[in-house]
């Protein structure tokens, strides 16, 4: 099952961070991570998410996004982008065994706080037809998390995928999943935003 890596950098020193950039993609394919998401044009639907650019990594499964995370070698590497920057990192385990983000360049995040989950459930059983007329693919939902830094509290991370922006802004502002928000609203404080993906 894959594993994702979720991070938000509010980068304050561009050229110290190059550095981070450079040094940071040979440690994470040691552990059969990639880029999905690096920096691309992002846009807060619901709630707040915090500041920078938006980083998410595939991993093969939720052993191996945790070595990267915890591996001694990735200590000096992370202690550059702590010195350049603001990090919120969080750990994620993936849908379903055997999917991956193949094919997709655009991404839905959220960290849902479930505050009722009976008033919930109609809005989790509703939403994968709404997800699927639009050719959305769930990559993470509601399984294991972990917070690795920064005061980001989890409860319900959740990562959709879609082919292109188009495709995924045709399925948040389209009739059937508009119908399906305020079920959501009204059962948890979501934290959502859209994110371009490579």
């Amino acid at each position: 099952m894959t594993a994702y890596l979720i991070a938000t950098i509010d980068v304050h020193d561009p050229e110290g961070y190059e550095t981070y950039k450079s040094t940071a993609p040979a440690l994470i394919a040691k552990h059969g991570g990639h880029y999905i998401v690096r920096g691309g044009d992002r846009n807060v639907v619901e709630g707040s998410w915090p500041d920078g650019r938006i980083v998410v990594l595939e991993f093969p499964d939720w052993d191996s996004a945790n070595a990267f995370a915890d591996d001694p070698d990735y200590e000096p590497v992370a202690a550059i982008r702590h010195s350049t920057g603001t990090s919120h990192i969080w750990i994620v385990e993936g849908a379903d065994a055997g999917q991956t983000a193949d094919g997709n360049h655009a991404y839905l995040l959220g960290s849902i706080h479930m505050t009722d989950p009976d008033k919930y459930a109609p809005y989790a059983a509703q939403a994968p037809a709404a997800l699927a007329a639009t050719g959305g693919t769930y990559m993470a939902r509601g399984g294991r998390s972990r917070s690795v830094e920064g005061e980001m509290t989890l409860d319900r991370m959740v990562i959709v995928a879609f082919k292109t922006t188009d495709d995924l802004r045709a399925f948040y502002d389209g009739d059937a999943y508009a119908s399906l928000i305020p079920i959501r609203q009204s059962a948890s404080d979501s934290n959502i935003v859209i994110v371009e993906g490579l």
